[in-house]
């Protein structure tokens, strides 16, 4: 008598879907009066604007093409190094038109980490989207901070740590690209 398993296939894996930024942050495409707000729509709420940084960047797929059906959702401490349950947790999604995400939040201070390591200021990012069977995870790093004695970056190759640093494009305002496949691509952390 043949067993169920062997008479049936494996189900595929679903990847994210296009979908999955509607669920979870309805108000950001305009489908209101579902949430007051969506969760992780301002990851430090009690910080006035002159306090914030902002990091703006585009996903790009393997052909270099920019895409708008990502969500983006990322984890800090704060400016001290603490990390709080009820603050530095941000959701966000590119605009579909310019392909751009921008987080407004404040720039993280250098925490010590289970290890008893320092680590460098950084903001850690899920990445999830259309064609990916699980989320990516990477960091961001800023380009005017002390980053050489960080213990993760410290094991990455000098070419690939570039891949993790925001440029400064003008005061409080950083650029992050992220490169999900390719030459550029981003690396991603196993976590």
């Amino acid at each position: 008598m043949e067993t169920i398993k062997a008479k049936l296939d494996e189900t595929p894996f679903q990847t994210a879907g296009p979908f999955l930024h509607i669920g979870c942050m309805p108000n950001a495409i305009k489908i209101n009066k579902i949430y007051q707000n969506d969760l992780g729509e301002i990851p430090f709420k009690d910080k006035q604007e002159n306090e914030l940084i902002t990091i703006e960047g585009s996903v790009f797929d393997g052909n270099g093409v920019a895409l708008d059906d990502v969500m983006i959702e990322t984890w800090q401490c704060d400016e001290k190094g603490q990390f709080n349950e009820d603050s530095g947790f941000a959701r966000l999604i590119p605009n579909n038109i310019t392909k751009k995400f921008t987080l407004k939040t404040i720039k993280p201070g250098s925490y010590k980490g289970f290890d008893r390591k320092t680590y460098s200021p950084h903001v850690s990012l899920s990445i999830s989207a259309r064609g990916l069977n699980m989320t990516l995870n990477t960091r961001v790093y800023f380009e005017d901070d002390e980053l050489k004695n960080d213990p993760l970056l410290s094991i990455i190759s000098l070419d690939n740590v570039n891949s993790l640093i925001a440029k400064k494009i003008k005061k409080n305002s950083y650029l992050f690209d992220i490169f999900l496949q390719g030459d550029k691509e981003t690396i991603f952390l196993d976590i």
